[in-house]
C-alpha cells in the first residue's frame, strides 16, 4: 500500500486517541509523584506508608491493613478530601487514569455531534453513562 493509498483516519478517532493518550499520560506522572510524596513527607497522609507497606507485604487482606493502620476505611472517593496527601494524590492519579475512557467518550460524543453522527453521539454518551455508574460504584461486579 503506497502512501497515496492509506486510508484516512477519521477525526473523531484522532479525538478520542488524543484524550486518552494525554489523560493517561497525566495519570502516569501523577502516580509517579503522589508516592514521592508519600515517602518523603509519612505524617502527610491517610495512612502512614512505612506501616502500611509492612503490613501489606506481611499478606494481610485490605480490611485488616485499613483497621492496623488507618482505623477504618474512610469511603471509596476519600482522596477527593486528601488531594494535598501523598496518597490521596495517588489515589487521584489512579481514578483518573480509570476514568480516561469517560472523558475520551464525552469528547468522542461532541465530535459525533459536530459530524451529525446521532446514533454515535447516543452510543457514547450511553456508554460513557454506564463508565460513570461503575466509577461511583453504582454497578459493579463482585
Amino acid at each position: 500500500m503506497s502512501a497515496q493509498e492509506t486510508p484516512k483516519i477519521p477525526p473523531v478517532q484522532i479525538v478520542y486517541g488524543a484524550i486518552v493518550y494525554w489523560i493517561t499520560i497525566l495519570a502516569c506522572l501523577i502516580c509517579m509523584i503522589g508516592p514521592v510524596i508519600s515517602v518523603a513527607l509519612p505524617d502527610n497522609n491517610v495512612l502512614n506508608p512505612y506501616k502500611l507497606f509492612t503490613v501489606i507485604f506481611e499478606g494481610k487482606d485490605a480490611q485488616t491493613v485499613w483497621l492496623e493502620v488507618g482505623g477504618e476505611f474512610p469511603g471509596g472517593h476519600f482522596y477527593l478530601k486528601h488531594l494535598t496527601y501523598g496518597d490521596g494524590f495517588t489515589q487521584f492519579g489512579l481514578a483518573l487514569g480509570c476514568s480516561v475512557a469517560l472523558w475520551a467518550l464525552i469528547a468522542a460524543a461532541i465530535a459525533y455531534i459536530s459530524d451529525k453522527v446521532y446514533i454515535y453521539v447516543i452510543l457514547s454518551l450511553w456508554v460513557a453513562f454506564l463508565v460513570a455508574l461503575s466509577m461511583l460504584g453504582i454497578v459493579g461486579m463482585h
